[in-house]
């Protein structure tokens, strides 16, 4: 926070500021402070309390009066409005072997896969539909104003339409079902119809026709379909989906189709591990997964 100059400042003396109240004093002692050019109110509070919350023993009492004199002028410039943002936002969360359906404020259907994260402004949400998703979902879209998913690795917008977004570490990919969606990721952008699937590669972001949209949504009814997929980013499903963890090494480069059901941990390491020549082994919830001796 800065302080600005106020030449209408009332000036008081050292006898007048001795007999006021702690609140009068802080309020008296933080007139004329202001955020930061640019800074939101709601970050100013933050930076402010992580600096009190942090403080140790060592601080002066002078510098812990300072801060807690700044933290009250934060909270007053915050106001009703500032706080009723902060404690509106609302988030839904899958754990491993998890999915869940839920309806957003604007009666919008989602599905989430495991391992996933949805965070929205509950408060706000009907008049900016702005959420931003980690992990997998589906989502059938209400019409109206426009509806803007953000990902670490790209923004996805759409007006009504019904759609599937997957966004985990460097992999951001969108499938179009019904209506038109505009997917971005920096510089790069693209837009696509029902039936086609924009993805992030090293190029930015490009697009293609699906040859089964059906199975790109087929994860909801536990049926994942990868077509010519890492191997390494089906082990990270197969995690998710069973909670296990995958043990492999010197596989990054490789690559497969594969359709399994989470419904048996087994079968779908065979189905994943017998066309590459590949072995396992279960041990409580540890896979281990190598190459045949040759």
């Amino acid at each position: 926070m800065t302080e600005r100059n106020n030449s209408s400042q009332q000036k008081i003396s050292p006898a007048e500021f001795g007999k006021m109240s702690p609140d009068e004093k802080i309020l008296k002692f933080t007139e004329g402070f202001e955020t930061p050019a640019g800074m939101p109110k709601n970050e100013a509070l933050n930076k402010v309390l992580s600096k009190i919350e942090n403080g140790t023993q060592s601080k002066t009492r002078k510098l812990t009066y300072y801060l807690r004199a700044a933290a009250a002028v934060a909270i007053l410039i915050l106001g009703i409005y500032g706080v009723s943002s902060v404690f509106s936002k609302s988030k839904m969360v899958t754990e491993m072997a998890q999915q869940t359906t839920f309806s957003l404020p604007d009666k919008s259907v989602v599905v989430m896969n495991a391992d996933s994260k949805i965070t929205w402004n509950n408060r706000k949400f009907n008049n900016s539909r702005n959420l931003r998703l980690n992990g997998e979902a589906y989502f059938d879209v209400q019409k109206g104003n426009k509806f803007v998913i953000e990902t670490k690795n790209g923004t996805v917008e759409v007006l009504g339409t019904q759609l599937n977004v997957f966004s985990r570490n460097n992999e951001f990919r969108v499938s179009c079902i019904s209506g038109k969606v505009r997917v971005a990721s920096n510089t790069s952008e693209q837009i696509i119809l029902p039936g086609e699937t924009a993805e992030l590669t090293t190029n930015g972001i490009t697009k293609s026709a699906a040859q089964n949209p059906g199975k790109i949504i087929a994860w909801q009814q536990g049926i994942f379909y990868f077509e010519d997929k890492p191997v390494v980013s089906i082990f990270a499903e197969l995690e998710r989906q069973f909670n296990v963890s995958i043990k492999f090494n010197g596989m990054e480069d490789r690559y497969i189709t594969a359709t399994f059901s989470n419904k048996n941990l087994k079968e779908a390491l065979d189905i994943v591990c017998i066309p590459m020549d590949l072995k396992y082994e279960i041990e409580n919830k540890t896979v281990t997964v190598y190459e045949k001796p040759k």
